[in-house]
């Protein structure tokens, strides 16, 4: 440890070689030809002159063409490849985003104590060198669930000590760097690495924002700088975009989401009190101070109609049933949130949005599989609980603070009416530095983010109207059963799951794999109940899954 009030450099730490156990096809770090940067090869050669110095200068190129043509030829799709060693060897070489590809690689295809420890520690390295605090909790959070499952594989006292050694430096880090470990933190606007300038390559689709767009559009200041435009890609474009066909990077999808709720929705307010007729018990999460205010507090539970007149009010000059306060930062403009039930999903699918809808709007099929989606009790306490699917409304000026999503899923929002502006923070999938967009999505048009993504929002009408769903695919439903695990063998969360859910999303695990991951082993996830604290089951196994907070328990604005 550098110093009490550093947090450990976990560089000075070497990862475990997993050769001779589980890489049998490996070859040693130190049989592979070391290559050193160009730059010392000719300095080192300097004081020589003649035939030699130009051996030395073609020694120096056979060497770098070598190192292309390892790393273009590398697979890291390949189960039988020597990850570890590869991964240990790129790390030397200082090529860290290899180094991330190889480590996961080896904990993918080789699932041991060895290959997830070492996984930890790549990220926890990662984090520890990041200057940005969204990307840095992310990596602590990568790291800590790779050894969280490491320690659940230990085979011997090796394993112990390995797991062990790497967990005390983690939780070290944790405590001197002040990382959330059981609950997600909010997470404030980075301008410095969100206003960081576009890439220096040529891309048609990344441009800058001079921040024009925001003035007079917005009814409260943000203190961001200007992001990049986020792109804007019709459906029958994405073939000319892979990163955006694979759902890799931000981005606003056009023409793919036509549906009837934007034409009926058009009178917002006509649309959500016909919605209140049709729901008169649906209970609302709603917000009568700004979300993007300073002093914020907590939703009161209100009846859908309710909720829907409230929007309406001028807290100011009309009768409200809540109460308004303008100290302390307090911001105008109200919001709601209606957690969505499969029911209701399915109702709205009647006569409301298309049951075949396009490929990036379609996610249930692994629900279907194992949580008796739509039917069963536990299907409705998974989407309750998690959030899965959201209607949300608000006044103009109504906004979410910054903030990053606790599954660390990825999400489409589709603008039903009225528009959003949207400020989103990560790290592009062929980047290393964090990066900032920002746009407005207008009516059928679906803005979609990556898991990690931190997004702030404010609402340009009244009312805006947006339906927003989570979306599972090839790219994250690892991240996504390692999430759920984690909740049910950990309560990392505090979701409240109910013992029935926990034993359905057992059956959860295999289905994401085999729907998105193929040949891909999934037996690290051994059933919760063998995992979890006698406490915690017993703590589960008393929940219903009829139970949440919606259900009367809690008082109801009427």
């Amino acid at each position: 440890i550098a110093g009490a009030a550093a947090a450990l450099d976990p560089y000075d730490s070497s990862f475990r070689s997993e050769t001779a156990s589980t890489d049998p096809l490996a070859t040693p770090a130190d049989a592979v030809p070391a290559v050193r940067p160009i730059a010392a090869q000719e300095s080192s050669g300097g004081s020589h002159s003649g035939s030699h110095s130009s051996a030395m200068r073609g020694a120096a190129a056979m060497r770098v063409l070598l190192l292309v043509a390892v790393t273009l030829a590398y697979d890291f799709n390949d189960p039988d490849a020597p990850h570890t060693s590869m991964a240990i060897r790129f790390d030397g070489e200082g090529r860290r985003a290899d180094s991330r590809r190889a480590f996961e690689a080896a904990a993918r295809f080789t699932p041991t104590t060895s290959t997830l420890v070492n996984l930890g520690v790549c990220y926890m390295r990662m984090a520890s060198a990041s200057a940005h605090r969204a990307r840095k909790v992310e990596l602590y959070g990568l790291s800590r669930d790779a050894m969280r499952r490491g320690g659940e594989l230990v085979q011997d006292d090796e394993d112990q000590r390995l797991y062990g050694e790497n967990w005390g430096h983690l939780m070290t880090n944790f405590e001197i760097e002040h990382v959330p470990f059981d609950q997600e933190e909010v997470l404030e606007a980075d301008p410095q690495m969100c206003g960081a300038p576009p890439p220096a390559h040529d891309d048609s689709w990344l441009k800058r924002n001079d921040g024009s767009d925001r003035d007079g559009l917005l009814l409260h200041r943000v203190p961001v700088e200007p992001g990049i435009d986020l792109p804007r890609i019709h459906v029958n474009d994405l073939d000319q975009y892979q990163h955006f066909l694979e759902r890799r990077d931000p981005f606003i999808l056009l023409g793919a989401a036509d549906w009837p709720i934007v034409e009926k929705a058009k009178d917002g307010w006509s649309w959500l009190e016909e919605l209140a007729r049709r729901w008169p018990k649906a209970v609302t999460d709603f917000y009568p101070h700004n979300m993007l205010s300073h002093s914020r507090q907590s939703p009161y539970l209100t009846r859908l109609s309710t909720a829907v007149e409230e929007l309406k009010v001028d807290p100011r000059t009309q009768e409200s049933k809540f109460r308004y306060e303008t100290k302390g930062g307090a911001l105008e403009g109200r919001y709601m949130h209606l957690q969505l039930t499969p029911a209701q999903w399915l109702e709205l699918e009647k006569s409301d949005i298309p049951v075949e809808r396009h490929v990036h709007l379609e996610n249930d099929a692994w629900l279907r599989s194992c949580l008796g989606y739509p039917d069963d009790a536990v299907a409705a306490e998974y989407h309750l609980k998690t959030h899965w699917k959201i209607l949300l409304v608000g006044a103009r000026g109504a906004g979410m603070f910054n903030h990053s999503d606790s599954l660390q899923t990825s999400s489409w929002h589709l603008t039903v009416s009225g528009r959003k502006w949207w400020y989103v923070c990560g790290t592009l999938s062929n980047e290393s530095s964090s990066k900032c967009f920002e746009g407005v999505v207008g009516p059928g048009e679906v803005l979609y983010y990556g898991r990690g993504w931190s997004h702030e929002t404010q609402n340009v009408d009244s009312p805006t109207i947006t339906l927003t769903d989570t979306a599972v695919h090839s790219r994250n439903y690892a991240a996504v059963a390692d999430k759920l695990y984690g909740e049910c063998t950990r309560e990392v969360l505090d979701f409240k799951f109910s013992g029935a859910l926990c034993d359905a999303l057992d059956t959860c695990y295999g289905a994401l794999y085999e729907l998105y991951g193929g040949d891909e082993p999934y037996s690290i996830y051994r059933p919760w109940r063998d995992v979890a604290s006698q406490e915690l089951i017993e703590k589960r196994d008393r929940v219903s899954p009829l139970d949440n907070n919606y259900d009367g328990r809690n008082y109801i604005t009427e």
